[in-house]
Protein backbone atom coordinates (compact mmCIF):
# COMPACT_ATOMS: atom_id res chain seq x y z
CA UNK A 1 0.00 0.00 0.00
CA UNK A 2 2.03 3.11 -1.10
CA UNK A 3 0.66 7.02 -0.47
CA UNK A 4 3.70 8.89 -1.90
CA UNK A 5 4.70 9.25 -5.36
CA UNK A 6 8.50 8.72 -4.62
CA UNK A 7 8.34 5.69 -2.25
CA UNK A 8 11.95 5.85 -1.92
CA UNK A 9 13.31 6.85 -5.34
CA UNK A 10 15.31 5.59 -7.91
CA UNK A 11 16.24 1.75 -7.29
CA UNK A 12 13.82 1.98 -4.08
CA UNK A 13 10.53 3.79 -6.21
CA UNK A 14 7.50 2.12 -6.57
CA UNK A 15 7.50 -1.39 -8.29
CA UNK A 16 11.18 -1.56 -7.59
CA UNK A 17 10.97 -2.96 -4.36
CA UNK A 18 9.54 -3.08 -1.18
CA UNK A 19 10.62 -1.83 2.07
CA UNK A 20 10.75 -0.47 5.32
CA UNK A 21 12.62 0.56 8.62
CA UNK A 22 13.87 -2.65 10.31
CA UNK A 23 12.18 -1.69 13.33
CA UNK A 24 10.51 1.26 15.15
CA UNK A 25 12.22 5.05 15.68
CA UNK A 26 13.51 4.74 19.23
CA UNK A 27 13.62 1.01 19.63
CA UNK A 28 15.47 -1.64 17.79
CA UNK A 29 13.97 -4.52 19.25
CA UNK A 30 10.24 -3.17 18.39
CA UNK A 31 9.04 -3.40 14.58
CA UNK A 32 5.57 -3.31 13.03
CA UNK A 33 3.66 -6.44 11.77
CA UNK A 34 3.40 -4.92 8.49
CA UNK A 35 7.26 -4.42 8.21
CA UNK A 36 8.00 -8.07 9.16
CA UNK A 37 5.64 -9.19 6.60
CA UNK A 38 8.30 -8.25 4.12
CA UNK A 39 10.63 -11.30 5.64
CA UNK A 40 8.31 -13.54 4.85
CA UNK A 41 8.31 -13.26 0.82
CA UNK A 42 9.79 -15.64 -1.05
CA UNK A 43 11.26 -15.36 -4.92
CA UNK A 44 8.48 -15.58 -7.06
CA UNK A 45 5.48 -14.62 -5.02
CA UNK A 46 3.17 -11.99 -6.23
CA UNK A 47 2.87 -8.48 -4.87
CA UNK A 48 -0.76 -6.40 -5.73
CA UNK A 49 -0.05 -2.53 -5.58
CA UNK A 50 -2.67 -0.52 -3.82
CA UNK A 51 -1.54 3.13 -4.58
CA UNK A 52 -3.08 6.92 -3.98
CA UNK A 53 -4.67 8.56 -0.72
CA UNK A 54 -8.38 9.01 -0.13
CA UNK A 55 -10.56 9.06 -3.18
CA UNK A 56 -7.46 8.27 -5.40
CA UNK A 57 -6.51 5.12 -3.65
CA UNK A 58 -6.59 2.41 -6.42
CA UNK A 59 -5.28 -1.21 -7.59
CA UNK A 60 -3.10 -0.42 -9.94
CA UNK A 61 -1.34 -3.42 -10.90
CA UNK A 62 1.19 -6.11 -9.93
CA UNK A 63 4.78 -7.00 -9.74
CA UNK A 64 6.72 -10.32 -8.72
CA UNK A 65 9.30 -10.76 -6.24
CA UNK A 66 12.44 -10.91 -7.90
CA UNK A 67 14.56 -12.18 -4.15
CA UNK A 68 13.52 -13.25 -0.89
CA UNK A 69 12.86 -10.80 1.53
CA UNK A 70 15.93 -9.90 3.56
CA UNK A 71 17.43 -7.20 6.10
CA UNK A 72 20.10 -4.65 4.52
CA UNK A 73 22.39 -2.20 5.19
CA UNK A 74 21.26 -0.39 2.20
CA UNK A 75 19.20 2.52 2.61
CA UNK A 76 16.71 4.13 0.04
CA UNK A 77 17.84 7.68 -1.38
CA UNK A 78 14.56 9.58 0.30
CA UNK A 79 14.06 7.95 2.55
CA UNK A 80 11.40 10.69 4.37
CA UNK A 81 10.27 10.06 7.99
CA UNK A 82 12.07 6.39 7.90
CA UNK A 83 15.83 7.97 7.33
CA UNK A 84 16.38 7.32 11.29
CA UNK A 85 17.04 3.86 10.49
CA UNK A 86 20.24 1.98 10.41
CA UNK A 87 18.78 -1.24 9.11
CA UNK A 88 16.20 -1.76 6.41
CA UNK A 89 13.63 -4.44 5.46
CA UNK A 90 13.62 -5.21 1.44
CA UNK A 91 12.56 -7.06 -1.58
CA UNK A 92 13.34 -6.53 -5.02
CA UNK A 93 10.71 -6.70 -7.72
CA UNK A 94 10.25 -7.51 -11.52
CA UNK A 95 7.91 -7.32 -14.08
CA UNK A 96 5.32 -4.88 -13.21
CA UNK A 97 2.25 -5.19 -14.65
CA UNK A 98 -0.45 -2.27 -14.58
CA UNK A 99 -3.80 -3.28 -14.94
CA UNK A 100 -5.85 -1.68 -18.18
CA UNK A 101 -7.86 0.26 -15.44
CA UNK A 102 -7.18 1.04 -11.85
CA UNK A 103 -9.83 -1.10 -9.70
CA UNK A 104 -11.11 2.09 -7.06
CA UNK A 105 -10.61 1.34 -3.87
CA UNK A 106 -13.57 2.90 -2.70
CA UNK A 107 -15.57 1.01 -5.32
CA UNK A 108 -14.06 -2.53 -4.13
CA UNK A 109 -15.54 -1.71 -0.55
CA UNK A 110 -18.45 -0.59 -1.69
CA UNK A 111 -19.21 -3.72 -4.45
CA UNK A 112 -18.00 -6.07 -1.74
CA UNK A 113 -18.80 -5.21 1.18
CA UNK A 114 -20.64 -8.14 2.62
CA UNK A 115 -18.04 -10.41 1.12
CA UNK A 116 -15.36 -8.61 2.88
CA UNK A 117 -16.92 -8.50 6.45
CA UNK A 118 -17.37 -12.04 6.03
CA UNK A 119 -14.26 -12.42 4.98
CA UNK A 120 -12.70 -10.67 8.28
CA UNK A 121 -14.86 -13.07 10.55
CA UNK A 122 -13.60 -16.16 8.94
CA UNK A 123 -10.20 -15.78 9.18
CA UNK A 124 -8.22 -18.14 11.56
CA UNK A 125 -5.82 -15.39 12.12
CA UNK A 126 -4.96 -13.14 15.10
CA UNK A 127 -4.24 -10.20 14.32
CA UNK A 128 -5.65 -10.66 10.67
CA UNK A 129 -2.65 -9.34 8.96
CA UNK A 130 -4.73 -7.58 6.43
CA UNK A 131 -5.11 -3.90 4.88
CA UNK A 132 -8.54 -2.99 6.16
CA UNK A 133 -10.25 -3.34 9.10
CA UNK A 134 -14.66 -3.44 9.70
CA UNK A 135 -14.99 -0.51 12.02
CA UNK A 136 -18.23 1.25 13.05
CA UNK A 137 -20.26 -0.74 10.08
CA UNK A 138 -17.46 1.01 7.63
CA UNK A 139 -14.63 -0.92 5.70
CA UNK A 140 -11.50 1.33 5.85
CA UNK A 141 -7.75 0.66 5.13
CA UNK A 142 -6.09 0.20 8.59
CA UNK A 143 -3.34 2.83 9.05
CA UNK A 144 0.27 1.79 8.71
CA UNK A 145 -0.47 -1.76 7.08
CA UNK A 146 2.06 -1.08 4.42
CA UNK A 147 2.55 -4.57 3.29
CA UNK A 148 -0.43 -7.24 4.06
CA UNK A 149 -1.02 -10.55 3.24
CA UNK A 150 -3.37 -11.82 0.34
CA UNK A 151 -5.08 -15.36 -0.32
CA UNK A 152 -6.41 -16.45 -2.85
CA UNK A 153 -10.22 -16.02 -1.97
CA UNK A 154 -9.37 -11.93 -1.21
CA UNK A 155 -7.41 -11.77 -4.81
CA UNK A 156 -10.33 -13.33 -6.36
CA UNK A 157 -12.71 -10.08 -4.63
CA UNK A 158 -10.06 -7.43 -5.81
CA UNK A 159 -9.74 -8.72 -8.85
CA UNK A 160 -13.57 -9.25 -9.69
CA UNK A 161 -15.56 -12.69 -9.67
CA UNK A 162 -14.33 -14.73 -12.23
CA UNK A 163 -17.25 -16.29 -12.72
CA UNK A 164 -18.38 -12.44 -14.14
CA UNK A 165 -14.78 -11.42 -15.60
CA UNK A 166 -15.49 -8.06 -14.51
CA UNK A 167 -15.85 -5.86 -11.66
CA UNK A 168 -18.37 -3.04 -11.95
CA UNK A 169 -17.48 0.51 -11.04
CA UNK A 170 -20.50 3.33 -11.53
CA UNK A 171 -21.27 2.96 -15.25
CA UNK A 172 -17.55 1.49 -16.25
CA UNK A 173 -17.01 -2.06 -16.67
CA UNK A 174 -13.09 -3.22 -16.03
CA UNK A 175 -12.45 -6.44 -17.56
CA UNK A 176 -10.37 -8.63 -15.23
CA UNK A 177 -10.23 -12.37 -16.17
CA UNK A 178 -7.06 -11.51 -18.28
CA UNK A 179 -5.32 -10.31 -15.61
CA UNK A 180 -6.73 -13.04 -13.51
CA UNK A 181 -5.24 -15.74 -16.19
CA UNK A 182 -2.05 -14.26 -15.97
CA UNK A 183 -1.28 -14.37 -12.12
CA UNK A 184 -2.60 -17.70 -11.93
CA UNK A 185 -0.22 -18.88 -14.60
CA UNK A 186 2.32 -16.87 -13.18
CA UNK A 187 1.81 -18.92 -9.54
CA UNK A 188 1.26 -21.98 -11.37
CA UNK A 189 4.88 -21.63 -12.99
CA UNK A 190 6.92 -20.00 -10.58
CA UNK A 191 5.92 -23.59 -8.43
CA UNK A 192 6.57 -25.83 -11.36
CA UNK A 193 9.98 -24.23 -11.73
CA UNK A 194 11.17 -24.72 -8.26
CA UNK A 195 9.49 -28.34 -8.27
CA UNK A 196 11.98 -28.91 -11.40
CA UNK A 197 15.06 -27.43 -10.00
CA UNK A 198 14.43 -29.71 -7.17
CA UNK A 199 13.92 -32.88 -9.01
CA UNK A 200 17.53 -32.08 -10.63
CA UNK A 201 18.77 -30.90 -7.18
CA UNK A 202 19.70 -27.52 -8.14
CA UNK A 203 22.20 -27.97 -11.27
CA UNK A 204 22.11 -26.96 -14.68
CA UNK A 205 21.22 -31.02 -16.11
CA UNK A 206 23.16 -30.15 -20.08
CA UNK A 207 26.30 -32.51 -19.64
CA UNK A 208 29.76 -31.42 -18.45
CA UNK A 209 28.13 -28.10 -16.83
CA UNK A 210 28.97 -26.95 -13.14
CA UNK A 211 26.38 -24.19 -12.19
CA UNK A 212 24.74 -25.42 -9.32
CA UNK A 213 23.76 -21.15 -8.48
CA UNK A 214 20.22 -21.04 -7.67
CA UNK A 215 20.65 -17.58 -9.69
CA UNK A 216 21.33 -18.77 -12.26
CA UNK A 217 19.17 -21.79 -13.27
CA UNK A 218 15.89 -22.32 -15.29
CA UNK A 219 13.51 -25.16 -14.13
CA UNK A 220 11.71 -24.74 -17.80
CA UNK A 221 8.82 -26.89 -19.61
CA UNK A 222 10.00 -29.06 -22.34
CA UNK A 223 6.72 -29.04 -24.01
CA UNK A 224 5.53 -25.02 -23.73
CA UNK A 225 3.14 -24.28 -21.33
CA UNK A 226 0.87 -22.72 -24.18
CA UNK A 227 1.74 -25.48 -26.68
CA UNK A 228 0.32 -28.81 -24.33
CA UNK A 229 -1.93 -27.67 -21.25
CA UNK A 230 -2.02 -31.31 -20.11
CA UNK A 231 1.71 -31.31 -18.85
CA UNK A 232 1.55 -27.94 -17.27
CA UNK A 233 2.28 -28.99 -13.89
CA UNK A 234 3.84 -32.13 -14.73
CA UNK A 235 7.59 -32.32 -13.38
CA UNK A 236 8.54 -34.85 -16.75
CA UNK A 237 7.60 -31.89 -18.70
CA UNK A 238 10.37 -29.79 -16.79
CA UNK A 239 14.95 -29.81 -17.40
CA UNK A 240 16.83 -27.72 -15.28
CA UNK A 241 18.97 -25.95 -17.27
CA UNK A 242 21.25 -22.93 -16.26
CA UNK A 243 20.01 -19.60 -18.37
CA UNK A 244 22.82 -20.07 -21.19
CA UNK A 245 21.54 -23.99 -22.04
CA UNK A 246 17.91 -23.13 -21.60
CA UNK A 247 17.69 -20.16 -23.73
CA UNK A 248 19.94 -22.46 -26.02
CA UNK A 249 17.23 -25.26 -25.41
CA UNK A 250 14.31 -22.90 -26.02
CA UNK A 251 15.69 -21.68 -29.32
CA UNK A 252 16.33 -25.22 -30.73
CA UNK A 253 20.06 -25.02 -31.17
CA UNK A 254 19.62 -28.86 -29.32
CA UNK A 255 17.16 -30.89 -28.09
CA UNK A 256 17.45 -34.35 -26.62
CA UNK A 257 16.43 -38.03 -28.01
CA UNK A 258 14.60 -41.08 -26.09
CA UNK A 259 17.82 -41.29 -24.25
CA UNK A 260 17.95 -38.05 -22.89
CA UNK A 261 21.60 -37.14 -25.28
CA UNK A 262 21.99 -34.13 -26.70
CA UNK A 263 21.10 -34.01 -31.03
CA UNK A 264 22.25 -30.14 -32.77
CA UNK A 265 20.25 -28.42 -34.95
CA UNK A 266 21.19 -28.72 -38.57
CA UNK A 267 20.04 -25.06 -39.30
CA UNK A 268 22.83 -23.35 -40.91
CA UNK A 269 22.35 -19.98 -39.18
CA UNK A 270 22.58 -21.57 -35.95
CA UNK A 271 25.51 -23.80 -36.62
CA UNK A 272 27.28 -20.69 -37.56
CA UNK A 273 26.84 -19.30 -33.86
CA UNK A 274 30.00 -18.98 -31.80
CA UNK A 275 27.70 -19.87 -28.82
CA UNK A 276 26.72 -22.73 -30.55
CA UNK A 277 30.46 -23.74 -31.42
CA UNK A 278 31.62 -23.25 -27.79
CA UNK A 279 29.56 -24.10 -25.94
CA UNK A 280 26.79 -26.78 -27.44
CA UNK A 281 28.24 -28.82 -30.52
CA UNK A 282 31.20 -30.35 -28.70
CA UNK A 283 28.78 -32.24 -26.36
CA UNK A 284 26.18 -33.68 -29.11
CA UNK A 285 25.68 -37.40 -27.72
CA UNK A 286 26.56 -36.88 -24.61
CA UNK A 287 23.53 -37.72 -21.85
CA UNK A 288 22.20 -35.31 -19.54
CA UNK A 289 22.56 -35.40 -15.95
CA UNK A 290 20.64 -37.64 -13.59
CA UNK A 291 17.11 -36.62 -12.17
CA UNK A 292 14.76 -38.43 -9.72
CA UNK A 293 11.78 -38.02 -12.79
CA UNK A 294 13.20 -38.44 -15.92
CA UNK A 295 11.98 -36.41 -18.48
CA UNK A 296 8.50 -36.80 -20.72
CA UNK A 297 9.66 -38.53 -24.21
CA UNK A 298 6.47 -37.65 -25.93
CA UNK A 299 7.29 -33.86 -24.47
CA UNK A 300 11.21 -34.13 -25.84
CA UNK A 301 9.65 -35.45 -28.73
CA UNK A 302 7.10 -32.45 -29.45
CA UNK A 303 10.12 -30.18 -28.79
CA UNK A 304 12.10 -31.79 -31.21
CA UNK A 305 9.25 -31.38 -34.14
CA UNK A 306 8.63 -27.46 -33.08
CA UNK A 307 12.69 -27.08 -33.37
CA UNK A 308 12.69 -29.53 -36.29
CA UNK A 309 15.34 -31.48 -35.38
CA UNK A 310 15.93 -35.18 -36.38
CA UNK A 311 16.60 -38.39 -34.20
Amino acid sequence: MSRDERHGGGEWGFAKCLWSPAYKRGSRKSSWLYWKNILEVQQGDIVVHLRGKDDLAAFVGYSVAATNGHKTLERPPQAGNWNYAVNYFRVLLKDYQEFDKPIPLNTFFTVHKLELMKYLKELPETPVNRFFVHQNNRLQCLNGAYFSKCDGKLLSLILGNEAKNTLISGNNVTPTSEIWRKIKQRIGQERFSKAVKENYKFKCCFPDCRINDPKFLIGSHIARWVDNSDKRGDISNGLCFCVLHDKAFENGYFALDDDYCVILSADSNIQKSKTFAEHIKPFEHKKIDYAEINPDKDSLKEHRFRCKILV
